[in-house]
Formats: structure tokens, C-alpha cells, sequence
């Protein structure tokens, strides 16, 4: 009887723990689905296929963890270390390094691609968390030995960490492939500014120009002599750097320094920059958008021909313009076949330009980030090519390249901000590339008729005129009365305030009808007072998009752009509200520059920044995009150089 009690209670504990335990899974299931429920919104599925085939074998979740792209990181390397038992060991499905992209088109060609572009070897070290360290800046043997070698540290389908750290010490080594350079035609009091005529501007102008040597470098002669284990693209000459972590040249950057390098007679050094250009076009058919490989499938805005244009109103050298004459045709030619588009409007049809890479992969130099949003935007080839896209355009990265329609909005951390997995680069006209090959063509036909090729004036005449009917045709707003880029599904204007709705105006010719111009400027001056974009101390903002956090929107104001639209607007400067702009937009961005460097913000450095809030004159930097301020800073000397110059010389005024 005591036995049989002893039974029963036994049982009722049993139900009673059984019913506990049901009751704990319900619950644990109920969070589960909640967290799903959550997750599909912010998280992504990582793919993980077979070693050299492209089966499926299991697909991993993996929820986002807020914006933070280490926390992400530490997210993704836990769940994936936690589904193939990885921790202990720190091995690696080597396949692209667990990050399966199935792209087509990798963002550099040649030998050193599969170690710097695309494949396991870049992917396994943004894995393992060394993507700055390896692989390193210079190859110890030959690239195919290098992928040889990284086979060899794939056993049974796993890379292991040590293994793969082993690989890098063995194969790479990390140097300066670039060293300072001597500006031997620098001289510290250049004739040139004896013009200017205010004091404030003469010392800045002299306190930049100090700068210039700190900005100069050269190619180490071990690259010359060992191309293939250098991940760079050559050039014969010493050139001008952004400054900041942008330590080697970039193509449109130096449209700007060059104008700087003017100002400070150094003739000798920018000849020298020239011929590096055309060294690129020479040995790659275009100028790519930097002189990293891993940069050297996309180009940026085409400013070359403007480059010789500014070359030969200063030296006036006919046996220069002859010289390279067959370059600025080369690269014209290239655009026309690389980046062209027709377009068929209504019955007729339109040649055009627009940024589009062939490359679909993530970049190498931020490659966990492309990789995520391109997972997230449901269309990773697409986002990856528009991606690139973007950053051949220069406006890396802007809300003018997003699609607007059913606009993501990231609400991660009580933010109310755009995301990026709406970028479509590639489905957009651009308004300004545009505009710049119709300068192109303009300055290519005067060109040909100075050295005598008068045929070839008329051919490229004709085109420029072309091109320009064409921007007015489709890009022009009649209601607003300026120019807005395209959208090539929608099949309608983006009708959105950015710097480049006024670049148009260039192509005004001088000799215009009076009345017919009278009236474009006065539209254009009116659209400024409304869009309300002209009434910042700093300058002129990149966008008026204030639910952004990308580096070339609001409030962010860069110096190319206040170039840029500075120039536009003087095609209107018989207009008194024209030159009115004209004063602010220049006296705000050289004042605001001006107190960054000689007056900062208490605990800020004395810094030229390559942007800046132009919300504010006190010279505080630009924010937000993929990486902090940088400051040197090539372009933004360029342009006050060139302010200076138009407008506060002896020779020039408002």
C-alpha cells in the first residue's frame, strides 16, 4: 500500500513535469515566431553552397543587429561558427569564404583579381576580420602561385583561421607603395598671387599653398619593374592625393587640384599629372576612378578634356593640344561605347549618357556591408552593379541614385532614415554626366579647328549640338524651368533639388538670342528662391533630402559642387539676383573653409575637409556615408584656389 502512494505521487510529479516542459516549449515557440516575425524585416539569409559546384545545401538566417556593421559582423560569425560547430577550431567553408555571391562580373580583371577583387581569398579575410591586412600591399610570388597556394589550405571544404593567417604572412607583405614626392617647381611666394587683391584670402591662399608638398607622392620604383605583385595601376609621374586614407590618385578629384596647382604656377607638375592620365588611357583605354585595382573597372565624371581645356588657356602650347588631342578622342569614344544608352521618346530617338559598370559584385573595399544590403534588397547583382554605379558617378553615396518608389526606410535604433537596398543607379539618367560630354564634345570640336582639323570641328560640333537638344528635349522641366535627371522605367523626371538641376547653363552659348536667355536665367534664379537651397552660410547643400544618412546629401556641402554651380550661374550673370547668389554661395563656402582651417571649433583640428555642413560658417565638417571626414584635402584647396582667382584678383571681381 505505502509502495502503491509512493507510485502515484511518482505519476503525478511525471504529469506535472510534462506538462511544465509543454508549457516552456509553447512559450519558447511563441518567442521564436515573434523573433522571426521580426527578423524578416532586418535580417538576411546567408547561402552556403557545396566547394566548386552551386548546390544548395543549407541556408542560414541570420537577424541584423541594429545599424552597427560590427555588431552585424560579430552576428553573423556567431550564428554561422554556432550552425558548422566552427568556434573551437575557426575554420571557414571556403567557397567565398561562406559569403556566396554568384555574381558574374567581379569589379577588377586580371590576375590580381582573384586575389584583391573577388573569391575566397578577399572574402575569407573580411571572415576572419583581416580584410585590412590581408591581403597585403605587395604579392611575394606571382598572383596564380598565390591562388595555388590558397588551395592548398583547403582540407575537406574548411579553411581554418590559422591556416589561413599562415597563408597571408607566407604570401603578402605589407609596404608603402608609394613614397613623398619633390615639387621642384614649388617655389613659397608664387608670382601669381601677387594678384590677389584682399589680404585674408592672400594668407589663406599662401597657407594652402604650403599644403601642396604634403599632398604629393610618387610610385616606388619597385612597382615600375614588378606591375603584377602591386595591387596599383602605374603612372610615370609624381601626382597630387586627396589627403585623409585617400592616399593615391583619384580621376575627377584632379580636375580641381589641377585648377589649384594653376594658381600656384605649377605648370611643370600638372603637365606631369596630364601625362599620367594619358598614360592610363594609352594602357587601359579609359582613366579609371582611381589607381587602386580594386577601382580599376569603373572610371568617374569625364573631365579630361576640361583638364587640357584649363592646360591650354594657360599656356596657350598648340604642340601640347596635338599631343593629346588623340587622347581626349580615346576617351570620348570610350564613354560612347562603354556608357552610352539610346532612348526612344515618343517615336524619336536619343544617344545618351549614363554611369553604369559591367561589374556586379560586392566591392573589395567594403565588401561585408555590399554584401548585406545586396542580400537585403532581394536583387544582390542588381544593387551591386547600381552600387558601382554610384561610385563611378562621384556621389558615392546620395539618395538621388535610390528608387523613390516604395522607398525603404530604416527604423532600426528609433532612426527614420532612406536605406541604401533601394539604390538603382543603373535604371537613372544622369542630368550632369550628360552635360559634362556635351562640354566634352563642345571643347573637342574648338580643339580641332585651333590645329586645323576643321572637319573633324564640324563632326564633333555637331554631336555636342546633339546632345544638348537632347538635355533640353527630355531633361527640362517647363513648369520649374530647370533640368532633372531621368528615370528610365517610370519614364518621368526626378524632380528633386540637387546642385546639378542648374549645370545647363553651361551650355548656354554666348552669343545665345537675349530674350530667350533672359528668360532661362530668370526661371532658374526663381526655382532657387523656392527650392530654399541658397539659403545656407556655408555654401550650397547636396541635396535638400534631410531623411538621409549619406555623405552626399544634406546638409553636406562639397567643393566640386560649389565649383560647379558657381560656373553655371555666371552664364546668368547679367542678372543682379544671379550675381547676388553668385557672392553668397562663394563668400560662404571660402569663409566657412577659412575658419575651418584658421579658426575651428573649440576641440576640432584646423583641418581642410574634403566636405562640410554648410548650415553652418563656422567650418565644422560634413558627416555621415561609409567613413569619417577626411581632411587635406585636394579638391576643397582646388576650388578656393579657384575662387580666389575669379573673384578676388586685380584682374577679376563679382
Amino acid at each position: 500500500m505505502q509502495i502503491h502512494s509512493i507510485n502515484i505521487r511518482k505519476k503525478h510529479w511525471l504529469f506535472f513535469h510534462l506538462f511544465l516542459g509543454f508549457i516552456c516549449i509553447l512559450i519558447l515557440l511563441c518567442v521564436l515566431f515573434a523573433f522571426l516575425k521580426q527578423g524578416k524585416e532586418t535580417g538576411i539569409f546567408v547561402v552556403i553552397t557545396e566547394t566548386n559546384k552551386f548546390n544548395i545545401y543549407q541556408q542560414v538566417y541570420i537577424p541584423q543587429v541594429g545599424n552597427n556593421l560590427n555588431d552585424f559582423t560579430k552576428q553573423f560569425v556567431t550564428i554561422i561558427d554556432e550552425k558548422f560547430h566552427l568556434t573551437k577550431e575557426g575554420q571557414l567553408h571556403p567557397f567565398n569564404g561562406g559569403f556566396i555571391t554568384n555574381c558574374t562580373e567581379p569589379i577588377c580583371e586580371g590576375p590580381l583579381a582573384p586575389i584583391y577583387c573577388s573569391g575566397p581569398i578577399i572574402s575569407s579575410a573580411w571572415y576572419f576580420g583581416v580584410q585590412h591586412q590581408c591581403p597585403g600591399t605587395k604579392l611575394l610570388f606571382e598572383p596564380d602561385k598565390i591562388v595555388k597556394n590558397f588551395k592548398k589550405i583547403v582540407r575537406g571544404q574548411i579553411v581554418k583561421k590559422g591556416d589561413f593567417m599562415q597563408f597571408c604572412e607566407e604570401n603578402f607583405i605589407n609596404i608603402d607603395y608609394l613614397k613623398p614626392a619633390n615639387l621642384t617647381d614649388w617655389q613659397p611666394n608664387p608670382s601669381t598671387f601677387e594678384q590677389i587683391t584682399d589680404q585674408k584670402w592672400k594668407k589663406f591662399a599662401l597657407s594652402l599653398h604650403q599644403i601642396w608638398p604634403s599632398l604629393t607622392r610618387e610610385f616606388i620604383d619597385d612597382v615600375k619593374l614588378k606591375q603584377l605583385f602591386y595591387p596599383v595601376l602605374s603612372v610615370p609621374n609624381r601626382f597630387l592625393v586627396p589627403g585623409g586614407f585617400f592616399k593615391v590618385f583619384f580621376y575627377w578629384d584632379t580636375y580641381w587640384i589641377l585648377k589649384g596647382l594653376y594658381f600656384s604656377n605649377l605648370i611643370e607638375t600638372a603637365y606631369g599629372v596630364l601625362k599620367n592620365f594619358a598614360h592610363l588611357l594609352n594602357y587601359h583605354g579609359f582613366i579609371p576612378n582611381s589607381g587602386n585595382i580594386q577601382l580599376s573597372r569603373r572610371s568617374q565624371p569625364p573631365f579630361f578634356t576640361q583638364m587640357i581645356a584649363d592646360y591650354f588657356t594657360i599656356t596657350n602650347n598648340k604642340t601640347f593640344l596635338k599631343e593629346f588631342l588623340p587622347l581626349i578622342e580615346k576617351e570620348l569614344n570610350w564613354w560612347k561605347q562603354n556608357r552610352s544608352i539610346e532612348l526612344n521618346i515618343k517615336g524619336n530617338n536619343y544617344l545618351m549618357f549614363q554611369y553604369k559598370t559591367l561589374t556586379n559584385c560586392p566591392r573589395s573595399e567594403n565588401f561585408l556591408e555590399d554584401y548585406q544590403l545586396g542580400i537585403q534588397s532581394g536583387q544582390p547583382q542588381f544593387f551591386w552593379a547600381s552600387t558601382a554605379s554610384a561610385c563611378e558617378s562621384g556621389l558615392d553615396f546620395s539618395t538621388r541614385w535610390y528608387n523613390w518608389k516604395n522607398i525603404s526606410i530604416n527604423k532600426d535604433n528609433n532612426s527614420n532614415k532612406m536605406s541604401r537596398i533601394k539604390i538603382s543607379t543603373n535604371k537613372i539618367l544622369p542630368l550632369d554626366l550628360n552635360v559634362f560630354m556635351a562640354l566634352n564634345y563642345f571643347l573637342m570640336a574648338n580643339f580641332s579647328k585651333i590645329i586645323g582639323q576643321n572637319k573633324k570641328s564640324i563632326y564633333y560640333k555637331e554631336i555636342g549640338q546633339n546632345l544638348t537638344n537632347s538635355i533640353n528635349k527630355i531633361l527640362y522641366d517647363e513648369n520649374t524651368g530647370v533640368w532633372y535627371d531621368f528615370d528610365l522605367d517610370e519614364k518621368m523626371l526626378r524632380k528633386k533639388f540637387y546642385p546639378s538641376n542648374i549645370y545647363p547653363l553651361l551650355l548656354l552659348l554666348d552669343n545665345e538670342e537675349k530674350k530667350k536667355k533672359e528668360n532661362i536665367c530668370e526661371k532658374v534664379i526663381n526655382y532657387l528662391y523656392k527650392s530654399g537651397a541658397i539659403e545656407f552660410k556655408g555654401g550650397i547643400p547636396s541635396s535638400l533630402e534631410h531623411n538621409s544618412t549619406e555623405q552626399w546629401d544634406f546638409p553636406n556641402g562639397w567643393a566640386p559642387q560649389q565649383h560647379l554651380f558657381v560656373i553655371s550661374l555666371q552664364k546668368c550673370e547679367q542678372n543682379e539676383k544671379a550675381v547676388s547668389i553668385i557672392k553668397r554661395v562663394v563668400n560662404g563656402f571660402l569663409s566657412t573653409t577659412f575658419n575651418g582651417f584658421f579658426n575651428p571649433r573649440k576641440g576640432k583640428p584646423a583641418q581642410m575637409w574634403e566636405k562640410y555642413d554648410v548650415r553652418y560658417g563656422d567650418g565644422r565638417s560634413g558627416f555621415g556615408g561609409e567613413y569619417p571626414p577626411q581632411s587635406g584635402f585636394g579638391w576643397t584647396n582646388g576650388v578656393v584656389f579657384e575662387f580666389i582667382r575669379m573673384f578676388y584678383t586685380n584682374t577679376t571681381k563679382f
